[in-house]
């Protein structure tokens, strides 16, 4: 797999785990990241940190439960078994998706 093939894929589970909390939500979301993180949708998988932090800052710790939700629909793509990690971000859930589909690790 491609880092282009993985970021596609984590960018959809990304859509995924926001639009749950409905459309016009996923929207805001984006525009917000845009306007105050200088984040943009595409950027996400590079920026992975950043959108780590943003996530925090808009939904305090049920922040964790929204990275979940991307962390398992990412996983589910890739075809990997997931298993919820108590202390685990976005990104350690990314690091260890690559790890397992022959990617490279994000830099906290």
């Amino acid at each position: 797999m491609t880092r282009n093939q993985f970021d596609k894929l984590l960018l959809e589970a990304v859509d995924y785990g926001l639009n749950v909390l409905g459309e016009t939500v996923r929207r805001t979301i984006y525009e917000s990241l845009g306007n105050h993180y200088e984040l943009k949708r595409s950027e996400i998988p590079e920026r992975l940190e950043v959108f780590h932090k943003a996530l925090e800052r808009m939904f305090g710790t049920s922040s964790k439960t929204v990275e979940r939700l991307i962390a398992k629909n990412l996983y589910e793509r890739l075809g990997l078994n997931f298993t919820p990690q108590p202390d685990w971000t976005l990104i350690e859930y990314v690091n260890h998706a690559k790890n397992a589909s022959g990617q490279f690790h994000v830099q906290e």
